[in-house]
């Protein structure tokens, strides 16, 4: 087999072993559904690059056989991030089955292609895929991780964690497509006709490819030397008192409630109340308020309150502060929004009214 290499391959090939053996590391690590999701991202974004290397050190060309090999999975990116994001930040996934379905006709696409033979591949390249059907691809792929950027990002902003390096994962990679979108643009600028016009982002893919994988091998040290650090001890009238205060008092219906009221009304320091709910109940401040609004809201819904009121005006008396704040908090904890929810759960909910 003929193979070219240079410092731009023998760099490819670097990107493709570090992928290989964290993927391989993430899958061999106890079942995590962050390590999961990301292990399946890395594969997809590894195999890209699979791609790159075999284009830039000429096997395509000696093994045309090998055209239109299933490589690529951009379009599954985005919503694999996603899943990676809220898994690792402990939250219910709110992916469907249709966020996958993009991504399960790309690999259609390729596999018919695989099969077909030299010259219908190479009628296709030049006619159809070279002008057009790559240049969709390439947008879509774009436009769907962007996409679900905005998504982890906004899932990111919603939690009390301090995650430095998700944080920089996520920049980076919006940083990445946002050039890729106008790659071709700029490369029609100042590069010849001869001269790739991805020419960026397939530079770069493999930096984020490395970048990806050193954040999940960092991400699962952290996370076993803080396994390995003595368990904060909470005490159990602390528990008590602010589940009085929540349950009892109902503090949960004020919209206004936050960690530092909480804790001038049970005459405890911020940092104790906090620490109470996050090692006591296994939940963020505004995750375990929450929860109490949600299950207000259900329990009104069961004894039929909605036909007297409104959605909106029961959330409120829960101590939501506005619709698009309920309704996002709904939909992450029950998988539904309030109407899918009272339109599924219909019979069950005067079911449960009438025994």
């Amino acid at each position: 087999m003929n193979v070219y290499l240079n410092l731009r391959s023998l760099f490819d090939v670097f990107c493709i072993v570090q992928g290989v053996t964290t993927v391989t590391w993430l899958l061999l690590l106890p079942k995590q559904p962050a390590n999961r999701w990301l292990a399946f991202l890395l594969t997809g974004l590894t195999l890209q690059v699979v791609d790159y290397f075999l284009s830039r050190s000429g096997v395509y060309y000696h093994h045309r056989w090998l055209y239109f090999t299933p490589l690529f999975f951009s379009w599954g990116f985005g919503p694999l991030l996603y899943g990676y994001v809220q898994a690792r930040l402990a939250k219910p996934t709110s992916l469907r089955w249709w966020h996958f379905v993009p991504v399960t006709m790309q690999v259609l696409f390729y596999t018919v292609l695989m099969f077909q033979p030299l010259s219908t591949k190479a009628w296709f390249w030049l006619t159809v895929h070279k002008p057009y059907t790559r240049y969709i691809e390439h947008y879509i792929g774009s436009l769907l991780m962007l996409y679900f950027l905005y998504r982890s990002w906004q899932t990111l902003q919603q939690t009390d964690n301090r995650e430095t390096r998700l944080k920089g994962l996520l920049q980076a990679a919006g940083l990445f497509y946002v050039v890729a979108a106008i790659d071709p643009l700029i490369n029609s600028i100042y590069l010849s006709p001869q001269d790739p016009k991805f020419f960026l982002t397939t530079q770069v893919l493999p930096v984020l490819v490395y970048t990806v994988a050193l954040v999940g091998r960092g991400y699962n040290r952290f996370q076993s030397d803080a396994k390995k650090q003595p368990a904060v001890l909470v005490k159990d009238e602390h528990q008590e008192q602010i589940q009085r205060a929540i349950q009892d008092d109902k503090m949960y219906q004020d919209p206004d409630l936050t960690l530092a009221s909480l804790a001038e009304h049970l005459s405890l320091s911020p940092n104790v109340i906090s620490r109470t709910i996050n090692v006591g109940f296994g939940q963020s401040f505004t995750d375990y308020i929450n929860t109490y609004r949600i299950a207000e809201v259900k329990r009104r819904l069961v004894a039929g309150d909605a036909d007297q009121m409104t959605i909106l005006a029961l959330a409120l008396d829960a101590g939501f502060s506005s619709k698009t704040t309920f309704n996002r908090v709904f939909k992450e904890q029950m998988g539904h929004t309030p109407k899918e929810y009272i339109k599924r759960f219909q019979i069950i909910l005067r079911d449960d009214t009438n025994g």
